[in-house]
Protein backbone atom coordinates (compact mmCIF):
# COMPACT_ATOMS: atom_id res chain seq x y z
CA UNK A 1 0.00 0.00 0.00
CA UNK A 2 2.76 2.30 0.74
CA UNK A 3 4.28 1.53 -2.49
CA UNK A 4 0.84 2.78 -4.25
CA UNK A 5 0.51 5.72 -2.43
CA UNK A 6 4.52 7.08 -3.23
CA UNK A 7 3.44 5.98 -7.32
CA UNK A 8 0.51 8.11 -6.63
CA UNK A 9 2.17 11.15 -4.78
CA UNK A 10 4.68 10.62 -7.95
CA UNK A 11 2.19 11.01 -10.65
CA UNK A 12 0.48 13.53 -9.18
CA UNK A 13 3.63 15.18 -8.74
CA UNK A 14 4.99 14.70 -12.27
CA UNK A 15 1.24 15.38 -13.87
CA UNK A 16 1.85 18.93 -11.74
CA UNK A 17 5.28 19.48 -13.13
CA UNK A 18 3.64 18.82 -16.59
CA UNK A 19 0.59 21.52 -15.98
CA UNK A 20 3.09 24.19 -15.50
CA UNK A 21 5.14 23.84 -18.34
CA UNK A 22 2.08 23.68 -20.61
CA UNK A 23 0.85 26.53 -18.77
CA UNK A 24 4.60 28.76 -19.48
CA UNK A 25 4.40 26.92 -22.88
CA UNK A 26 1.23 28.97 -23.60
CA UNK A 27 2.23 31.96 -21.69
CA UNK A 28 4.98 31.81 -23.66
CA UNK A 29 3.02 31.10 -27.26
CA UNK A 30 0.77 34.16 -26.38
CA UNK A 31 3.69 36.27 -25.75
CA UNK A 32 5.10 35.22 -29.24
CA UNK A 33 1.93 36.11 -30.48
CA UNK A 34 1.40 39.41 -28.53
CA UNK A 35 4.96 40.83 -29.59
CA UNK A 36 4.35 39.24 -33.60
CA UNK A 37 1.20 41.67 -33.77
CA UNK A 38 3.38 44.60 -31.34
CA UNK A 39 6.47 44.19 -34.28
CA UNK A 40 3.50 44.12 -37.09
CA UNK A 41 2.41 48.13 -35.93
CA UNK A 42 5.93 48.64 -34.53
CA UNK A 43 8.46 47.66 -35.84
CA UNK A 44 10.99 49.27 -33.61
CA UNK A 45 11.24 48.21 -30.05
CA UNK A 46 14.66 49.26 -28.44
CA UNK A 47 13.88 47.71 -25.30
CA UNK A 48 11.47 44.27 -26.47
CA UNK A 49 13.25 40.59 -25.52
CA UNK A 50 14.52 38.46 -28.54
CA UNK A 51 11.30 37.44 -30.74
CA UNK A 52 11.37 34.09 -32.46
CA UNK A 53 9.10 34.07 -35.54
CA UNK A 54 7.21 30.93 -35.32
CA UNK A 55 4.86 29.56 -37.95
CA UNK A 56 1.46 28.46 -37.38
CA UNK A 57 2.08 25.48 -38.65
CA UNK A 58 5.40 25.06 -35.89
CA UNK A 59 3.03 26.66 -33.21
CA UNK A 60 0.46 24.50 -33.52
CA UNK A 61 2.85 21.67 -33.53
CA UNK A 62 4.24 22.63 -30.35
CA UNK A 63 0.65 22.88 -28.94
CA UNK A 64 -0.41 19.30 -30.07
CA UNK A 65 3.19 17.59 -28.69
CA UNK A 66 2.18 19.51 -25.00
CA UNK A 67 -1.35 18.06 -25.15
CA UNK A 68 -0.27 14.25 -26.36
CA UNK A 69 2.45 14.66 -23.52
CA UNK A 70 -0.09 15.71 -20.82
CA UNK A 71 -2.75 12.47 -22.55
CA UNK A 72 0.09 10.27 -22.11
CA UNK A 73 1.45 11.53 -18.55
CA UNK A 74 -2.69 10.94 -17.19
CA UNK A 75 -3.10 7.53 -19.19
CA UNK A 76 0.01 6.31 -17.31
CA UNK A 77 -1.76 7.47 -14.17
CA UNK A 78 -5.31 5.72 -15.24
CA UNK A 79 -3.20 2.44 -15.80
CA UNK A 80 -1.18 2.85 -12.48
CA UNK A 81 -4.44 2.68 -10.65
CA UNK A 82 -5.80 -0.50 -12.76
CA UNK A 83 -2.41 -2.09 -11.69
CA UNK A 84 -3.03 -0.82 -7.81
CA UNK A 85 -6.30 -2.58 -8.29
CA UNK A 86 -4.78 -5.98 -9.66
CA UNK A 87 -1.86 -5.59 -6.69
CA UNK A 88 -4.84 -5.26 -3.87
CA UNK A 89 -6.14 -8.32 -5.74
CA UNK A 90 -3.40 -10.44 -5.43
CA UNK A 91 -2.36 -9.41 -2.20
CA UNK A 92 -5.93 -10.30 -0.84
CA UNK A 93 -5.12 -13.73 -2.70
CA UNK A 94 -1.75 -13.47 -1.08
CA UNK A 95 -3.31 -13.38 2.43
CA UNK A 96 -6.33 -15.87 1.20
CA UNK A 97 -3.57 -18.91 1.11
CA UNK A 98 -1.45 -17.36 3.59
CA UNK A 99 -4.70 -17.88 6.32
CA UNK A 100 -5.58 -21.40 4.34
CA UNK A 101 -1.86 -22.85 5.23
CA UNK A 102 -1.90 -21.58 8.43
CA UNK A 103 -5.42 -23.42 9.38
CA UNK A 104 -3.76 -26.72 7.75
CA UNK A 105 -1.11 -26.12 10.13
CA UNK A 106 -3.35 -25.59 13.19
CA UNK A 107 -5.31 -28.86 12.25
CA UNK A 108 -2.05 -30.62 11.74
CA UNK A 109 -0.96 -29.42 15.57
CA UNK A 110 -4.35 -30.36 17.23
CA UNK A 111 -4.53 -33.99 15.22
CA UNK A 112 -0.53 -34.39 16.89
CA UNK A 113 -1.34 -33.47 20.18
CA UNK A 114 -4.33 -35.19 20.22
CA UNK A 115 -2.65 -38.43 19.38
CA UNK A 116 -0.10 -37.44 21.98
CA UNK A 117 -3.15 -36.82 24.37
CA UNK A 118 -4.09 -40.00 23.16
CA UNK A 119 -0.37 -41.89 23.89
CA UNK A 120 -0.28 -40.19 27.31
CA UNK A 121 -3.45 -41.34 28.50
CA UNK A 122 -2.51 -45.16 27.19
CA UNK A 123 0.84 -44.99 29.25
CA UNK A 124 -0.63 -43.37 32.04
CA UNK A 125 -3.46 -46.63 31.94
CA UNK A 126 -0.70 -48.80 31.50
CA UNK A 127 0.99 -47.39 34.83
CA UNK A 128 -1.99 -47.21 36.90
CA UNK A 129 -2.59 -51.31 35.53
CA UNK A 130 1.12 -52.29 36.69
CA UNK A 131 0.99 -50.49 40.01
CA UNK A 132 -2.54 -51.63 41.24
CA UNK A 133 -0.93 -55.67 40.29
Amino acid sequence: DRIAVGRRQTMNRQLSEVDEIMDRSNNTLLHIEANNKALGHNASLPDAPKVFNVQPESEMALVKILDNFKQLVQNSQQKEQTYNALDECLAHRHRVEHLGSSVRKLVALVETVGQMRSYQEGQDGQEADEDSS
